[in-house]
């Protein structure tokens, strides 16, 4: 498919980044959907990259803060364009105060727009299954590396533990490729390091080794893992 037969969605492309990979875009012949929070903004950029490209441009008005289905939005605004052949996010919104201050409604703010907003957007795509479930695991070991950086240990011990399969009400009736560990087995571990320094531990301890071979694996093998 030509780049003349295809359309780009540019989510946050009023400015920096997003309005130079319209302008790209356009560049290359691409049907554009421009999506951002001000329609002002979009409309004008729209018409700018029209005239200039002679490329059909279409607008849509989101605040990803608020939009609980960006990529519901996104869908329907697509009908009637060519076939959506490129999704570009260079999105991002980040706060001065950002240091473990911020009340509950900032966080949520902060998380729509840099993790739900993605998420709810490319849902469907990615490992095979999971894919919301992985994205706020990694998002948990960032917060624990932010949280041990800022803390000396006699301040706050953080303790995050990166556990195996455990039989609970998640696991219950599967067939698993690796033994499980019991709850209480696990619970009796986390209590006796409580009093410890911070630290990332893996339980079952080789479990660490399942996930260093995976970060190892090659990207072919490990795209026809089942998720």
């Amino acid at each position: 498919m030509s780049a003349r037969e295809a359309t780009a969605v540019v989510v946050g492309a009023s400015s920096g980044l997003g309005r130079a990979l319209a302008s790209e875009l356009a560049r290359d012949g691409y049907a554009l959907l421009l999506v951002a929070s001000d329609r002002r903004d979009l409309d004008a950029l729209g018409a700018s990259l029209n005239l200039e490209h002679g490329v059909a441009v279409r607008a849509l008005a989101l605040d990803l803060a608020r939009e609980a289905d960006p990529g519901a939005r996104i869908a329907a605004t697509l009908d009637g364009m060519p076939p959506a052949s490129a999704l570009l996010l260079p999105i991002g919104y980040s706060r001065e105060d950002d240091d473990l201050s911020l009340d509950a409604s900032a966080i949520g703010q902060l998380l729509a727009v840099n993790l739900h907003a993605p998420l709810a957007t490319v849902h469907g795509k990615g490992r095979g299954r999971n894919v919301v479930y992985a994205g706020a695991k990694r998002a948990l070991v960032s917060l624990y590396e932010s949280l041990r950086q800022r803390y000396h240990a006699r301040e706050l011990r953080v303790q995050l533990y990166e556990l195996g399969f455990m039989a609970t009400n998640l696991t219950y009736g599967m067939t698993l490729p690796l033994p499980v560990v019991e709850p209480d087995v696990v619970a009796r571990i986390v209590v006796r390091k409580l009093r410890s320094g911070s630290s990332r531990r893996y339980f079952p301890r080789w479990w660490a080794l399942v996930a260093m071979l995976v970060r190892a694996m090659p990207w072919f093998v490990y795209r026809r893992m089942k998720g």
